[in-house]
């Protein structure tokens, strides 16, 4: 089992293509990355590790969302 770092920014879902043996150094790798933002000023991400068979792609299915984000 492989577990793939993906981050979650504006309410959207991206791979981030990184994949580690466990979860711990997968949750280690995100925090190390949200240490580095906070560091020249920017806010870290929200991230979740996901686990995935070995040799396997993840399909990504997100709901479309209603309405427009401008307000005009």
């Amino acid at each position: 089992m492989e577990f793939l770092l993906l981050w979650v920014l504006g309410g959207n879902v991206l791979d981030s293509g990184l994949r580690y043996e466990d979860a711990g150094s997968c949750y280690a790798a995100a925090q190390n990355s949200g240490k580095d933002l906070q560091e020249i000023g920017l806010s870290p991400p929200k991230f979740t590790c996901v686990p995935v068979a070995e040799g396997k792609e993840l399909k990504l299915l997100v709901p479309e969302q209603q309405g427009s984000r401008f307000p005009f």
